[in-house]
């Protein structure tokens, strides 16, 4: 028997998380799915909006980088069968507007077309099936709610046309992304890569995970490097990140700034510098991508990389969030 109520995280203003019970509908529409969500990771973005950083209108649903097993199908959702397990790319790309025709789907007209009942803090979600990746058998099922952040890393690395063999790379901040970042670059390439963030524990567990290929920069070292991943989401990362751009470097800017907006430092043009914005996780190529490197490439040592939380208490994850010691935070629902 289908499940009728969900209970569902709402933020209805700075601060207050309020669980809702919504009705579930007992009628999906023929190409949507209904998936009991298993894991959720929490973003940089939700924290932001918890803080009252940003408001696109209250109440609001959060929770974007999560996964879970279908329990209903409607009779149009394509291939999916009750019983996938599922992540969920959470970037609407209608297919036929120019920037997806063009490849730049990210980008799309209709991106903001919402076709879900609400986001991944939560029991369950009735979803249009064009949102879902089915994934393989991971050794741990966790792994699904990385599928997200990690294709944004990858897209970022694919921006960046990073070779570590031949150049030298900063990742500033090792956050979620700037830990996926590391991931992605480390199991993809050979060389090695420096890393900086003010939140010592966190470059610490990265250098133990990559005794001979991390080296972590302190804040007076005044080395530059050819790319720089700026992924520390204030502006003093970007800053730093700007001062460890060599002449001609490639600055990489994956962060998104909601209170603290950077502004161009007056001798950074001197470089004359290329600079990318990462949106998202591009063209949704590096989706796929992202559940593959997961199952071929994060091993159980990865995992002390990750903290686990119940959904109940996602408000004091909020409120704690820079003194866990974890890089990563999941929300479990179980």
């Amino acid at each position: 028997m289908l499940a009728r109520k969900n209970n569902v995280a709402r933020l209805f203003s700075p601060r207050r998380l309020v669980f809702t019970c919504d009705a579930l509908s007992e009628h999906l529409p023929p190409d949507f799915v209904r998936i009991r969500i298993e894991f959720c990771g929490i973003c940089g973005t939700d924290r932001s909006f918890y803080l009252g950083h940003r408001n696109e209108g209250y109440p609001i649903s959060l929770g974007h980088e999560h996964c879970g097993v279908v329990v209903a199908v409607g009779d149009q959702a394509g291939l999916y069968q009750v019983g996938d397990f599922v992540a969920i790319d959470p970037n609407y790309r209608c297919g036929s507007c120019y920037y997806c025709q063009t490849g730049a789907g990210h980008l799309c007209e209709k991106g903001t077309s919402n076709r879900y009942t609400n986001r991944g803090y939560a029991e369950f979600v009735d979803i249009g099936a064009s949102y879902l990746l089915k994934l393989p058998e991971y050794r741990s099922r966790f792994l699904g709610a990385l599928v997200e952040p990690l294709s944004v890393a990858i897209n970022a690395t694919d921006l960046s046309k990073c070779s570590l063999a031949g150049e030298s790379a900063l990742v500033v901040g090792t956050g979620g992304i700037g830990t996926l970042l590391v991931f992605a670059l480390l199991e993809t390439q050979d060389g090695d890569i420096w890393i900086h963030d003010q939140a010592h524990h966190k470059t610490a567990a990265l250098k133990e995970l990559y005794p001979n290929r991390i080296k972590i920069l302190n804040s007076a070292e005044e080395r530059t490097f050819n790319v720089v991943f700026e992924a520390s989401g204030s502006s003093g990362g970007f800053r730093h990140a700007c001062a460890r751009l060599a002449k001609l470097g490639r600055l990489i800017v994956v962060s998104r700034y909601h209170s603290d907006e950077p502004t161009i430092p007056d001798r950074l043009p001197w470089k004359q510098p290329n600079i990318y914005f990462v949106h998202l996780n591009g063209n949704g190529h590096s989706f796929p991508d992202a559940a593959a490197l997961l199952k071929s490439r994060w091993s159980p040592d990865h995992d002390q990389l990750l903290s686990f939380h119940s959904l109940g208490g996602i408000s004091e994850v909020f409120s704690e969030y820079d003194s866990l010691p974890a890089n990563k935070k999941v929300i479990s629902m179980d």
